[in-house]
């Protein structure tokens, strides 16, 4: 489900602060994760760079010591990408936490008025303003 999808089903207040509350923890946890796999593969390619020299002082053949430096290079791009995904991801996580901030800034007093007002709501065509 996209996200305009998931804001489209939003009818009410409520309904729009609890997706957004949803929304915005899933993109931490995404962002999260990112930033796991990053460190991983980081690691990963750490240790292929210390197989690599480890079989060169042991003599073993170029091709096979060349095959595992390469490896190391591509998980070190592949950490430089996740790197960059992670700070979008963060970026994505602020403009979330904005949009959640904004939102209960600019309609929570509203939505608190007519939780504990003693009437009922008007029907919403009342309070169009033409």
């Amino acid at each position: 489900m996209s996200i305009t999808e998931t804001l489209k089903d939003a009818a009410t207040y409520a309904a729009l602060r609890t997706k957004l509350a949803w929304l915005t923890h899933k993109v931490h946890a995404h962002g999260q994760t990112v930033t796991l796999l990053g460190s991983d593969i980081n690691d990963a390619a750490e240790q292929m760079l210390d197989a690599s020299e480890t079989m060169k002082a042991l003599a073993v053949d170029d091709e096979t010591t060349s095959e595992f430096a390469d490896a190391a290079l591509t998980m070190t791009g592949v950490k430089d990408a996740a790197g960059a995904y992670t700070s979008a991801a963060d970026s994505a996580s602020a403009a979330a936490d904005d949009a959640k901030t904004t939102t209960e800034s600019d309609h929570g007093g509203i939505a608190d008025a007519v939780a504990t007002s003693p009437v009922e709501m008007a029907a919403a065509g009342f309070y169009v303003q033409s």
